[in-house]
């Protein structure tokens, strides 16, 4: 009775991993356990009973068997066996579901190992992020390609099956990302109020941020999103990841590895349909990354997949042009057609409402807190006025050009200009992107405020920079000390937005391809006589300067050089945030800037070898946290290819001097 009633208490112990099928169970053998209590209990009253008759009654009873004892045992043996046999199952039910659970979630923390590695960035967040970059997503913006029927060719694409990729084309600032930000908006809305829609995956395409600008990024964005609406994918992934774990996603093969990925998930029953959107083909680099290879996948995929419609956007180059040429399941929409003038005009007209009422409102509140409200009636339609006339100028200038409305504005608001200026400045404004650029750098080089040599040093190193910087690192890097109004030099620079996360963006791709330009043979390159080298030689020295004072052993204080990189939290300050980017990138400018590298002194106690000596085993540390480790090993290898050619060039200087 004690040995049942203690493992009563352990094997209808209740569990938050068991299902249903364990709560029928356990009343089944509640019941088998509750008939041995009875079986047993039975026994021993009969037996207490039978003791305390009166012996020669008892004697009679045994004579008539009256008490049949070995059946009563029988029924005691009899439910014990029932019980023993019945626990027994449901242990090893038990510890098959606990044995499946931990299975399961060994299965569960591989796929989300596979996942995280597979992941270049969360496409999700990117996209809202490029709407607050971009501005205010309107509705009448995109919602004239989705609410008419007059533009057979996106009609059928987007309600057909005739046509399975649509190639959006159109100049720089014409609305491109956002058209396809507002028909990725509408195609989600669609998944969730309707059952069995296509699976939707989407990326946007950076040439300012090397993560984002090349077609392997292309397909693990493309795949990884997919496999987080379609988990039964991963199958198509397992095997590889097995073999070659995160070389998978880095080595010179994974674009051919991911390219064969992607085309079994498209194939795979368990995916039913499915859009890929992708936007800006023309920042994903050709030379550098196989654009060509991406663009015949993506042809390839739409002329024999039926199930997956293309939805891609880029400027109209020579190259997508061949690729993605209209034909029996290709078709295109260009923003600069005759055909669609009228739409546009409806959309940038919505758009210049849009931004000169906040203009307008922000006048008049300024007002109000200046005049007594008797004088205001008068004022504030004297500021509405010419609000409106500011926004017809603006209307006949555009050129249904979104972002030559948004740099407009951007001058009138950082130009703190009021009412009685705003349509001046739109008519001193020039009519094309590269005159506004132009305007935006004379002002920065001709030291029209007092800050144009800090804000040259801001353009030459955002010009040269991998990845967009946050404002810390780019303080380091330009060498600013803290009293330096580091915000106001930023939104000077005019080309460049700071962003709420305080990472300093261009405010348009064109503005990044204009500044390169113009350090070619521009304004700029008169200021910097190096170029582009100079950007990269400032990165280099304000780089090894800020690893040198702040590098140093155990940098977190963790004292304990064992622990996992994955349990490492950085401290409320974290004191490698600013030099983040010098640690992972200092090495690749190094490698760019092409002369003067005896400067940087790679050899005999020079300042890169200083470094090395004194912080090398701190700057693998700080890499380790950073979880970038393949980073410093590839850095090795370029600074020995460096040391390498340095020894060659001064070897052979030597000979010639002997000579």
């Amino acid at each position: 009775m004690k040995w049942y009633s203690a493992l009563l208490k352990l094997l209808l112990e209740e569990s938050s991993t068991q299902d249903k099928h364990f709560t029928e169970i356990r009343s089944e053998l509640a019941d088998e356990m509750l008939n041995l209590y009875k079986a047993i209990l039975k026994y021993v009253v009969k037996s207490i009973c039978a003791y305390y008759r009166n012996q020669a009654f008892e004697a009679l009873r045994k004579l008539a068997k009256a008490d049949d004892w070995n059946e009563s045992l029988g029924d005691v043996i009899s439910a014990e066996n029932s019980v023993r046999a019945m626990s027994g199952d449901y242990g090893t039910r038990q510890a098959n579901m606990y044995l499946g659970g931990i299975f399961n979630l060994q299965l569960s923390a591989a796929q989300n190992e596979i996942m995280q590695k597979l992941c270049v960035t969360d496409m999700r967040a990117e996209m809202d992020s490029l709407e607050r970059r971009k501005d205010h997503l309107l509705a009448n913006s995109y919602n004239w390609i989705l609410e008419t029927q007059q533009y057979e060719n996106f009609v059928d694409w987007h309600h057909s099956n005739r046509k399975r990729l649509l190639w959006i084309r159109g100049g720089p600032g014409k609305g491109k990302t956002m058209l396809l930000v507002g028909i990725i908006r509408e195609l989600m809305a669609q998944q969730d109020t309707h059952f069995d829609t296509p699976r939707l995956s989407y990326f946007f395409c950076q040439d300012a941020d090397t993560r984002l600008s090349t077609a392997t990024s292309v397909l693990r964005g493309l795949i990884w999103m997919l496999l987080q609406q379609e988990r039964s994918l991963l199958c198509h992934l397992d095997t590889l990841f097995g073999n070659l774990g995160s070389k998978l996603f880095e080595d010179p093969n994974a674009f051919d590895n991911l390219k064969a990925v992607l085309q079994n998930m498209l194939e795979d029953k368990a995916l039913k349909r499915a859009y890929l959107v992708v936007d800006a083909l023309d920042e994903c680099k050709d030379a550098e990354s196989g654009r060509c290879e991406l663009l015949a996948l993506i042809s390839k995929i739409s002329e024999t997949n039926c199930k997956v419609k293309w939805l891609v956007s880029s400027r109209d180059v020579p190259d997508i042009a061949r690729s993605l040429k209209e034909n029996n399941v290709r078709t295109a929409l260009s923003l600069e057609a005759p055909s669609i003038a009228d739409s546009l005009k409806v959309a940038v007209n919505a758009y210049i409402k849009f931004k000169m009422s906040g203009l307008a409102e922000r006048f008049i509140d300024d007002l109000e807190e200046e005049c007594d409200t008797g004088e205001n009636l008068v004022k504030v339609q004297g500021i509405r006025d010419a609000v409106e006339e500011a926004a017809e100028a603006l209307r006949l200038r555009a050129d249904g050009t979104f972002l030559w409305i948004a740099l407009v504005c951007k001058q009138i608001e950082e130009t703190k200009c009021g009412p009685d200026k705003v349509l001046g400045l739109v008519h001193d404004t020039p009519r094309d992107l590269s005159g506004i650029y132009d305007k935006m750098i004379r002002q920065v080089v001709l030291k029209t405020n007092l800050y144009s040599n800090e804000c040259t040093r801001v353009l030459l190193i955002t010009a040269r920079a991998y990845t967009p910087l946050r404002l810390s690192e780019l303080v380091t890097l330009a060498g600013f000390n803290k009293l330096t109004p580091h915000r106001n030099i930023v939104k000077s620079c005019g080309l460049l937005t700071l962003r709420e996360d305080d990472v300093v963006y261009f405010v348009h791709q064109s503005a990044n391809e204009h500044l390169n330009k113009d350090l070619e043979s521009g304004l700029l390159s008169k200021a910097s006589p190096l170029g582009h080298a100079e950007g990269h030689r400032t990165i280099v020295l304000q780089s090894l300067h800020a690893m040198e004072e702040v590098l140093e052993r155990d940098i977190y204080g963790l004292r304990d050089p064992g622990c996992m990189v994955s349990s490492v939290k950085p401290p409320v300050s974290d004191p490698l945030a600013p030099i983040r980017y010098s640690c992972l990138y200092w090495v690749d400018h190094l490698c760019e800037m092409e002369t003067s590298l005896e400067e940087v002194g790679l050899r005999n106690n020079g300042r890169v070898d200083l470094f090395l000596q004194v912080h090398l085993l701190h700057w693998l540390e700080a890499l380790s946290i950073f979880k970038n480790i393949s980073s410093a090993i590839a850095a090795m290898k370029k600074l020995g290819n460096l040391v390498s050619v340095s020894s060659c060039s001064l070897a052979s200087d030597r000979n010639f001097s002997i000579g």
